[in-house]
């Protein structure tokens, strides 16, 4: 028989209960928004399973506590990397809206349907509503545009924080005929900048050169690195939390925690003079064997952990064949019991656990 502890660290210290890290923030606010983001170019894994069922199980958990309508809302990634490849030594992506697999189908669209099952699932187990985002849609808010109109015009003060190896600022868009975007910035330049208005220009190999203006009114679509799109975040985030009198708050795996976000949107922010932090929870991080992150294998490669012969693991349009409906029962009721105690919350896990929880082995739990 297994055992597990639960060694008092970090915020246990200081809360007995999950709703606590919120609660100085959510008083006088009207509603609370759960905010979780996936990238659309891959399955969901065990990892999005442990982070999605967290934020419903939390969304339950607020709604009693502070008595006041809580919300999902899933913002889907469809501009991030569907196909990469190297043209005249740069390297270009297409999203993975853009992107068509051999099958004729595109990249968000064969694996969209896998996240939208999951999420109707939780919907109905927990009676929390949600409602999806996609990145492209996010992006056409006036107070998310005007949070990256703040961060470009400052450029010269952020670029080493946000990418201290090549003082990029990466506001990235696609060639709007076939989609090809630079990964780093060659041929893309800033050619007017004011409070409302931002113009910028780039280069296809295949189709010349083509431009993009972001403003309030505009809908030309861009993208931007994974720095960059934090920081916009969590400035869009105190903004509608001031005209909304809401409480908007990210629920992120545990990976993103540490140094991330004091280097990511802490120094950033202060940097730009602000006074207002933003709300985070970071739920527990899926670790192999090594004590990596479980990643998605278009990341760490093809044959990433088929050692472990767990391909429901790794594979959500394999989990029920592996694990069937009882094994979603049964993470669904462990990852529930994490949210009555932080102890059990507030740290991570390995996949083998994960496996053990699965399959119903008998788990010795100790306070």
């Amino acid at each position: 028989m297994k055992k597990v502890y639960y060694p008092l660290a970090g915020m246990n210290y200081i809360v007995d209960d999950l709703a606590k890290i919120i609660e100085n923030k959510a008083e006088g606010k009207e509603t609370i928004n759960l905010w979780l983001s996936a990238q659309v170019n891959s399955f969901p894994h065990i990892g999005t399973l442990t982070n999605f069922i967290s934020a419903f199980a939390l969304a339950k958990h607020y709604e009693e506590y502070f008595g006041k309508p809580v919300k999902i809302i899933v913002e889907l990634l469809e501009s991030v990397t569907g196909k990469e490849e190297i043209i005249n030594n740069i390297r270009y992506y297409t999203n993975s809206e853009k992107t068509i697999l051999d099958s004729g189908e595109r990249v968000k669209d064969k694996y969209f349907p896998y996240f939208e099952e999951l999420l109707e699932r939780l919907k109905k187990l927990n009676d929390v509503d949600y409602e999806i985002k996609f990145f492209y849609e996010y992006q056409q808010d006036p107070l998310v545009k005007d949070a990256l109109i703040e961060v470009i015009q400052n450029t010269d003060k952020l670029k080493n924080i946000l990418d201290p190896k090549k003082g990029e600022i990466r506001l990235r868009f696609g060639c709007p005929k076939c989609g090809l975007t630079e990964k780093h910035l060659v041929h893309t330049k800033i050619n007017s900048i004011s409070n409302d208005n931002l113009s910028l220009s780039s280069y296809c190999p295949n189709h010349g050169e083509f431009r993009i203006n972001i403003n309030k009114d505009s809908n030309d679509t861009f993208d931007m690195n994974v720095p960059l799109r934090y920081l916009v975040k969590v400035m869009y985030f105190i903004r509608r939390n001031n005209l909304n009198n809401e409480l908007n708050v990210i629920v992120d795996g545990g990976d993103w925690s540490g140094m991330w976000p004091l280097r990511v949107y802490m120094e950033p922010l202060l940097t730009l003079g602000y006074t207002e932090s933003p709300s985070v929870i970071y739920t527990p991080t899926i670790l192999d064997w090594s004590g990596s992150k479980l990643s998605k294998r278009m990341y760490v490669g093809n044959e990433a952990y088929r050692e472990f012969l767990k391909e429901g693991l790794i594979n959500y349009s394999e989990f029920y064949n592996q694990y069937g409906e009882v094994g979603f029962e049964r993470i669904y009721n462990e990852i529930h019991e994490w949210i009555k105690d932080p102890k059990r919350f507030i740290r991570d896990y390995t996949i083998e656990y994960m496996d053990a929880v699965l399959r119903g082995e008998e788990i010795t739990k100790l306070n």
